[in-house]
């Protein structure tokens, strides 16, 4: 192993934060929290059993900043209020007591949200069909896969989940992790903003480049305000989206060149969107 990794069992920084080795456990929405998005007793075994082995960097997937507007699964961890913060300290404990470091990954579905299943809010009000999502529109017996109704936000509405995703990211401070990550990947709903496939907006927060980075401008301008500038923020992106029209690797370029200007600690770099799930989601065979 150290003869192909020499470095494998070094440690690294991120921003200000100094792991022990360079294995990650990537974030995963393991869908196993208690129904008021609270932290359960199988999160804190699963975690735990991952520092255990050794992980130096593990990220806490898919929690959602707002409940009521957007969770990725049923069963998603939640940051969006005060009282589930011992138990996100209990969760970071466990990890801490291992060596490891962690961070919460926050999460808002958007178009692809599995609850609420109606009124669901993305950066435009495009009709898509996402085979692969968890919010997809297949939800009864007699239902048709004919692509579901998205809403598009209002400025207001933009502006409140920004402060959502940053008292999140404070709660997730006040608990004691070591860093927050924020959700830009798979078509989620920062993806959609980023997006030039999604974002079909004339305002401020659509066309150009500059627009369609603003909404994730904004909320890292706010976590940074509550949270200070020196608490590390990473962000995870699709590197190529994989479908015409959507984001592609040169771009992909200028977003990591503009996250380190922002002063974000590390870059997560995924890949795909769900109308073309199969590089989110492949199989052992492919290639």
């Amino acid at each position: 192993m150290s003869e192909h990794y020499p470095h494998l069992f070094s440690p690294i920084n991120l921003g200000n934060l100094t792991v022990a080795n360079r294995i990650c456990h990537v974030p995963t929405d393991i869908s196993s929290a208690n129904p008021d998005g609270s932290v359960s007793r199988r999160m804190l075994t699963y975690h735990e059993e991952v520092a255990k082995g050794g992980t130096g960097f593990i990220v806490v997937g898919a929690s959602t900043p707002d409940k009521q507007t957007g969770r990725p699964t049923v069963t998603c961890m939640a940051v969006d209020e005060d009282p589930l913060i011992p138990g996100l300290a209990e969760l970071a404990g466990v990890m801490h007591r291992h060596g490891a470091k962690c961070a919460v990954q926050i999460q808002h579905p958007g178009r692809q949200s599995a609850w609420p299943r109606k009124d669901m809010m993305s950066v435009s009000d495009m009709v898509v069909e996402l085979p692969g999502s968890a919010g997809h529109e297949v939800v009864y017996a007699g239902s048709a896969a004919a692509g579901k109704a998205i809403r598009a936000m209002t400025i207001e509405e933009i502006y409140d989940l920004v402060e959502k995703f940053a008292e999140g990211a404070w709660r997730v401070q006040q608990a004691g992790f070591d860093s927050v990550e924020l959700h830009a990947a798979h078509g989620y709903m920062i993806a959609q903003f980023m997006s030039p496939y999604v974002n079909k907006r004339n305002d401020r927060f659509g066309g150009s480049f500059k627009s369609r980075m603003r909404f994730v401008q904004e909320i890292i301008a706010r976590i940074q305000f509550k949270c200070g500038a020196d608490f590390p923020i990473g962000i995870r992106y699709s590197g190529e989206e994989w479908i015409p029209g959507a984001r592609d690797l040169e771009e992909s370029i200028q977003v990591a060149v503009m996250m380190e200007e922002l002063g974000l600690a590390y870059v997560d770099i995924s890949a795909g969107i769900f109308e073309a799930p199969a590089p989110l989601m492949d199989p052992a065979y492919y290639p």
